[in-house]
């Protein structure tokens, strides 16, 4: 059974990160969005793209989305 772990291992973070991906990540467009509204309330330069600000401010924009 030991030598199996390191591919049950593989198989379930494979089967994790499909989960992820099929669980309705933003689009370019929504990161992009939330990047137009949101750039000028990051304060380091150095964060300053679509998708830390998506992290910080995405929650925003789902519950400001139509139809939501």
């Amino acid at each position: 059974m030991k030598k199996y772990a390191p591919i049950l291992l593989l198989i379930a973070s494979l089967a994790g990160s499909y989960g992820a991906t099929a669980a309705g990540l933003p689009s370019d467009a929504e990161l992009a969005r939330c990047f137009k509204a949101h750039a000028q309330q990051m304060e380091k330069p150095g964060l300053k793209n679509w998708v830390t600000c998506w992290r910080a401010h995405g929650y925003l924009m789902e519950q400001s989305a139509p139809g939501k």
